[in-house]
């Protein structure tokens, strides 16, 4: 029969032989990047989708209702200007080819949008960088920018 006394530091070491993995894990799992030159697989299920065929997105979107984008594009766009001011960007997640952004529309909370999706009344996310992201709609894109950051309070020595 095996002592009580002789269980416990085999387990105390498994323990944190558990932890330090689990930490390094989470460590490298924050700190890694993806860098320029990384390729992300295209997941989108676009191409190859049906039996090795790309499907046509414009023969689906009015096949489901939508406005025809050629007649969207020969309408008259609203005022970019405008439309500008109705966005504002709170922050920037990820590199410029796998990431989202988060943007405030309208006043309203902001909300994670990712790379390619729809924000609102046909404006898409269309590419990041560090501080920027830049939106687009029909042929005109508006480039949001994240404020410059707060600097923090300093105190200075003064000589006596």
């Amino acid at each position: 029969m095996v002592s009580q006394a002789s269980v416990w530091p085999p387990r105390i070491a498994a323990l944190a032989l558990s932890m330090a993995a689990a930490l390094s894990v989470g460590y490298w799992g924050l700190h890694g990047e993806i860098s320029a030159d990384t390729v992300v697989p295209d997941t989108s299920g676009t191409a190859g989708a049906a039996g090795g065929q790309a499907i046509d997105s414009a023969a689906v979107a009015r096949a489901l209702g939508a406005v025809d984008p050629a007649g969207a594009a020969s309408a008259p766009s609203a005022d970019i200007s405008a439309d500008a001011a109705r966005f504002v960007l709170s922050g920037v997640l990820g590199q410029a080819r796998a990431g989202s952004a988060l943007i405030a529309v309208d006043g309203k909370p902001a909300k994670p949008v990712r790379l390619g999706e729809g924000v609102v009344d046909g404006w898409t996310l269309l590419r990041l960088e560090a501080r920027s992201v830049v939106l687009g709609q029909g042929g005109a894109e508006i480039e949001l920018t994240l404020p410059p950051p707060a600097q923090a309070a300093r105190l200075d020595k003064k000589a006596p």
